[in-house]
């Protein structure tokens, strides 16, 4: 028995559809769809460094038609984990700067410890790698996204009834 997290991801119904899969119980007529086109606008939330990262990594998203106006809240989060990865790993270049740390324990035994920059950076980068994969930011997530051309027609047999 499996759970929800079991397995590859499925796939959206028009990719089904268009590969010709035509058992009903396997399509959801009512996916839903993000809008289509639409000006995608940076959230006025974020903070001003994870700003810096929207202006850099969002063209890019854009252009691969990875980013869409539905996406921006998670698009938002990824920038600013991204500022969070990039402030742990600043702390490495600080003066006086150990990867461990040294302490006792309760019995006075010594005790040895990981810096807490080097603990956020790695929780960091496991928060964000799902967002890197979502938004086809990684050579193995973009193998796995498929997008309409840009100027190919919808064909009338992608079309549900």
């Amino acid at each position: 028995m499996g759970n929800r997290n079991s397995g590859p991801k499925p796939k959206p119904t028009a990719l089904k559809v268009l590969r010709g899969v035509t058992r009903q119980d396997r399509l959801n007529p009512a996916e839903p769809l993000p809008p289509p086109g639409g000006d995608i606008v940076k959230p006025a939330g974020l903070s001003v460094r994870a700003g810096v990262v929207w202006d850099e990594i969002a063209p890019v998203c854009i252009a691969m038609r990875t980013l869409t106006p539905a996406d921006v809240r998670p698009f938002a989060r990824l920038c600013e984990l991204q500022v969070t990865a990039e402030e742990a790993s600043s702390q490495k270049d600080a003066p006086g700067f150990a990867m461990f740390t040294l302490s006792e324990d309760y019995n006075g035994a010594a005790k040895v410890g990981v810096h807490a920059a080097i603990r956020v950076e790695r929780d960091t980068a496991v928060a964000l790698r799902p967002y890197y994969e979502y938004f086809g930011m990684t050579p193995s997530s973009r193998s796995r996204i498929v997008l309409p051309k840009p100027d190919e027609a919808v064909s009338k047999w992608a079309a549900l009834k």
